[in-house]
Formats: C-alpha cells, structure tokens, sequence
C-alpha cells in the first residue's frame, strides 16, 4: 500500500485547500518528512489520515470523549463558513486480489445550523464505486484494520510510556489478539460463558439457590458500581494532583522570582566572595613583588640606553687614555727609524699625516667627559627581552586583578539582591502547604488503588461462588437435554478455544520473538548485549538472555534501552503482520536521548516500511539526523503557521537546505 495524496480544505488549522503528494519516487527513497514547530499542524495531519480511513473508528489525537459529530465540528476551520464545511480527500494504491488498485476517499461534512451532515464518496480506479461507499469500513478493515492501525500510526511521545514492562506487555497481547484474530476468540469463549450463565439459571429449581444467587449478583453489581465510583474518585484525585502540582510549580517560579534561591545559596555566595577577595589580594601582592623588583625599570628603558651608550663610550675613552703615551712613543720612534733610514719624503708625509690623524681620533675620544664610571657589563640584564618579560607579566596580573575584582563585583550584587528573611515567610509557607496538600493527594491515591485492588479481589471471590452456586444449582435442577447438551458442547468449545488460542499463541509468538530480537538488535547494535527474547504466552511479559544465557529482565535495561525495545516491539508486530503498510511516525524522537536517536536514525527510520512518513520538530530531526536521513528522504515539506493567511501552509523543503 502506498499513500499518494492527502488534500485538506479548511480542516482544523489549514485554512483553505492544501494538497500534499505523499508517493516516494523510488524505493530507496521512502522516506516522506514534514517538518514543523510545535502547534504548527503536524499532529493535525496524522489526524486528518485517520479520519479519512476509519471516520467514527479512528483513534485521532484531541477528539477526547466528544462526540464524533461534535469533533467534526469542531474541525471546521475557524474562519471558514460552517454551512460549507470542511473536506479531506486521501488517495492510495495497493493490491487486491493479485491486481493494482487505486482508492480515492473524500469525506466532507458541513454544519446545518441544528447538526453536522457527513458525506462519504469512494472512486476505483477513478470510477464511483457505490459499493465500496456503502460498505467503505467493512472493506478498510480488510486491509489495515482499525486495531493494529496503532502498529503502522503511532506517536513517538507515547514510547517513553509503552517503554514500561506492563505497557509493552499489554501491548504485545493487544497486537498478537489483533493479528491472529484471537480477540474474537477471546470474544466467542466469553459470549459462550454467557450463553451457559443463562442456561444454568434456566435450570434452577431451588428457591434457595435462586436466592442466594440473586444475593451475589446483586452484591456483585454493587462492587462494579462501587469499582467505577472509586475509578471516578482516582480520576478526580489525579486531576487534583495535576493542578495542585501546576500551582506548586507556579509557587517556586515565584520563590524564586523572590529570591528564594539566591537567600538558600546565601552562606556558598558569601563563600565565594571570600575566595574571590583572597585571590584579589594574592594577585596583588604578586603585583607588589613585581614592583618592588625590575618592574619601575619599564619607565626608564630609553634612559637605560642612553646610560648604557655613555658607560660604552667611558670605557672607550679610558681605554685610549690608558694607552695614549705610549703610542706616542711608538710613533715617535717610528717616525725616527724611518728618517734614519731615508724612507722618502711622501712616505714619510704620509705616514706623519696618519699618525696626526690617529691622533686627533684618539684625542676625541680622551675628552669625552666621563661622569659614569660604570661597567657595561652591569647593563647585560636589563636587556630588552627582560623588560618585554617583566611587561607580559605585568599585564597578566593585570587581566587577573581586573577578573578577580570582577568576580567580587558579581558576589557582592548577588549577596545585596538576597531577600531579606521576613519578606520570604509567606511563600515560604505557601510551599510548605502546597507540599503537604500532594502528600496528602498521593496518600488519597494510594488509598483508592488499594481500594480498587480489594474491590477487584473481591469481586473475583464472589464471581468464583456464584460459579459455584451455578454448578450446585444445576447439579439439583432436573437438566433438560437440549440445556445439557448446549453446556456439554460449550465447555467443549471453550476448552478446543483455548487450546486453539494457546497454540497459535505460542506458534506466532516464537516468530514474533525472533522478529522484535531482530528488529532491536538492528536499532541497537549490541548484537551480543541480548541473545535471545521470550515472550510469557500467559501474560505476554518480556525476558532476556545474554549469550551466556544470563537472564535480564526489561527493568535492567536503561531508559534510552527500554524506548527502542518499545520501538522493536511496534516494529516487530508491524513486520509479523504480513502487511505492506506505510508507517507514519508523529514526533519520531521526542523522549528520546541524544544516543538513542542516533540509534532509530541510522538504523529505523529508513527501513521501518516501504513507505515512512516522518511527522518532526527541527529539534528532533535535526541538521545533524536530516544530513544522514538525507540519502533515503524522497519528499520533504515543512508546515508553518502564516499570520497573514491566518493559516498553516505547507511548502515544500524542510528546514534546512543541505545539497545532496
């Protein structure tokens, strides 16, 4: 079964006509996804499928306990014109008898002022088939019936509760009944109890017995009363912790608007502005240490430089006086040795001019005034990469200082803003109350369950009698053939029933187990965390085994675990049911963790069904899931809410663009 099209005309919250083609264009890309926002329309949609299929019968999100008619009224579009209705049209193929069929539904509906008029009109293959009109639920159910419909449109939202032992084992003897057919077994044997019920009455001939009979039954009509007075009792008890719990959280967003909070944490604030002033002042001090060494020196680096350029040239000029006399001497026995020996008359002025010149040189640098006396090795440490050192660390503990004083700054802000004690009291024992009165409401809870426990206990003890009753009164009475033959034949029909029942339970669920096992292990990965899956035939709960044969029972597994076993099992009944359905999935990955949606991403989504209807916020497919989703993605919409056309509207591209 492949669905085409969905067209809604002011349904709800589409105003106007919207048209949305469903049909994957090929089979590696099945998956449809609509995006929206929460309260954009998304739910609104899954409702509008299962109202197009199983009108009266369809198990939609926000019809509660209204009446149908009431609910279709309802989902007029607000701005639309009553006496025109609304409409929903849904188009789909699949095959029947061996042979490709295409179905177009439209149901519509209008108010006529006094009621609502619904209309329902089937076409075959684009012809009007009166027929399949008229008897349109008798032929859905051949199909997709309305009782496993829960298997193939399903709300991620409810995972998080199916995870639970009792609601997965509810749910798998829901879907085995339903897929095998066994509720209507279960429906034969009780109608056949009924049948013996009224047989053995018939045959009572004791006043006493029909008396004490009569007692039970009216004591046991009186326990079904009292169990519905005490349901109603929870009902009302519940939704007083609801709203008790509602104003308590309203009390403490108040507390701590008050400063509830901020006067609890008062002793650790003050303790962190403590250790924020203690580091303020051992910043300091460092600062101080700084000061009290090289650090002044930063203010005098071009001094330095200059200090250190005379101490250079003193040493220069020491040096030359040092040694002025006797190079003279050298120079004037120079000069004498080559006049002895006759050098020539331009050597020699040359030779004069040099020593002259040499001379003049040295003379500048022997009156260099000289006032230092330092030694220029004393400059060595005061280079520019220490002052540059000295700097970055100056400026380090200057950020830290400012941080610290930052820190104290917030602190002390906190601790001016705590409320003063007196000004909490009366919030504080709002809360207080508050507190007591959903103790209180638990306690009352608690107290109606045990009731309803020893009600039902009790019920079952008075039931067992009256059966008891039943057989001696029958046992006293003259049988007549005809009842005594019905009894004799029922019991056998009940006893072949229930062996009938037992062994097609235990056949299925041995390939169930092996379809859920499957089916987790493909989500989880962990092919050697759970071995082998058992499903109790009697009351349908859940066992594990490692591949060590250790036994583990769904408690022992985490929450994110449990989630995807729920998702195994709705997978697994979905495979063992033998129908090619689409799966349409609202809020796919509400109540899940991070690592877990992974999981229903990489391995769910894409294989969950010839065709995966994917109903999401942008916070559960999200970029990073809609980037590996992409690849198996054959149509993606995103619904949004238009002020302006007051309105959702659909278009086509989800919410983010990523190039395939």
């Amino acid at each position: 079964m492949i669905f085409e099209k969905i067209v809604l005309d002011n349904f709800g919250i589409y105003k106007g006509h919207h048209q949305i083609e469903l049909t994957p264009p090929s089979p590696k890309k099945a998956i449809i996804l609509l995006g929206g926002l929460n309260g954009s329309g998304k739910t609104t949609l899954l409702d509008a499928l299962q109202l197009t299929l199983y009108g009266k019968f369809a198990k939609y999100s926000n019809r509660g306990n209204s009446n149908y008619f009431d609910y279709l009224g309802r989902m007029i579009n607000y701005h639309a014109d009553p006496r025109k209705g609304a409409s929903l049209e849904l188009q789909f193929k699949h095959f029947r008898d061996g042979k490709e069929e295409s179905i177009h539904i439209q149901r519509s509906w209008y108010s006529t002022g006094k009621a609502i008029k619904e209309t329902l009109e089937v076409e075959r293959n684009g012809i009007f088939d009166l027929a399949l009109t008229d008897n349109w639920y008798e032929y859905v159910e051949e199909f997709i019936p309305s009782r496993i419909s829960n298997l193939f449109f399903f709300d991620g939202e409810k995972i998080e509760a199916l995870a639970d032992r009792e609601k997965t084992a509810d749910l798998l003897r829901i879907g085995i009944h339903a897929l095998l057919g066994l509720d209507l077994v279960d429906r034969l044997s009780t109608d056949l109890l009924t049948v013996e019920r009224n047989k053995r009455k018939t045959q009572l001939q004791s006043r006493d017995s029909q008396e004490k009979i009569t007692s039970i039954e009216n004591q046991i009509q009186a326990l079904d009363e009292k169990f519905l007075e005490l349901v109603e009792q929870k009902k009302a008890a519940k939704k007083h912790l609801k709203a008790s719990e509602k104003e308590l959280q309203q009390l403490e967003a108040e507390y701590r608007r008050e400063g509830g909070e901020l006067f609890e944490q008062r002793f650790l604030i003050e303790s962190k502005l403590e250790e924020a002033q203690q580091k303020h002042f051992e910043i300091e001090e460092q600062l101080r240490e700084l000061a009290a060494g090289d650090a002044p020196l930063l203010l005098l680096q071009d001094f330095l430089r200059e200090t250190e350029k005379q101490a250079i040239l003193e040493k220069e000029a020491q040096h030359y006086r040092e040694l002025q006399d006797e190079i003279e001497k050298r120079d004037a026995i120079l000069l004498e040795l080559l006049k002895k020996h006759k050098v020539k008359k331009s050597a020699l002025s040359a030779i004069e001019n040099f020593i002259a010149t040499d001379k003049a040189k040295r003379q500048k640098y022997i009156e260099t005034e000289c006032y230092l006396n330092i030694d220029t090795m004393a400059f060595a440490p005061l280079q520019k990469s220490h002052f540059q050192e000295i700097q970055a660390n100056v400026e380090k503990l200057t950020h830290k200082v400012e941080k610290a004083q930052e820190n104290i700054n917030a602190y002390e802000q906190q601790i001016a803003s705590i409320p003063d004690p007196e000004s909490l009291e009366g919030i504080t024992e709002k809360l207080k109350e508050q507190q007591e009165n959903i103790k209180k409401i638990k306690l009352e809870l608690n107290v109606l369950e045990q009731e309803l426990l020893r009600v039902e206990h009790e019920k079952a003890k008075k039931q067992k009698t009256l059966s008891q009753l039943y057989e001696i009164a029958a046992r006293e009475s003259f049988l007549q053939e005809v009842t005594e033959r019905v009894l004799t034949h029922s019991k056998k029909v009940r006893r072949t029933l229930e062996k009938f029942r037992l062994a097609m339970t235990k056949k299925h669920i041995r390939r169930l187990e092996s379809l859920i096992l499957d089916s987790f292990h493909q989500m989880i990965r962990k092919e050697h965390f759970i071995n082998k899956i058992e499903i109790d035939p009697n009351n349908y709960t859940l066992t594990f085994y490692t591949s060590s044969h250790e036994r583990l029972l769904p408690e022992s597994l985490s929450a994110g675990e449990r989630q995807l076993l729920a998702v195994s099992v709705l997978w697994g009944l979905s495979r063992a049911s033998g129908r090619p359905l689409p799966a349409i999935i609202d809020t796919p990955l509400s109540r899940l963790d991070g690592k877990h949606r992974q999981n229903l991403v990489d391995n769910y989504f894409h294989q969950a069904s010839h065709q995966v209807i994917l109903l999401s916020t942008d916070e559960e497919i999200n970029q990073k899931y809609y980037q590996i989703l992409k690849p198996a993605i054959g149509r993606e919409y995103h619904i949004t809410y238009d002020e302006k056309k007051q309105s959702s509207i659909v278009k086509d591209g989800y919410f983010f663009k990523i190039d395939d």
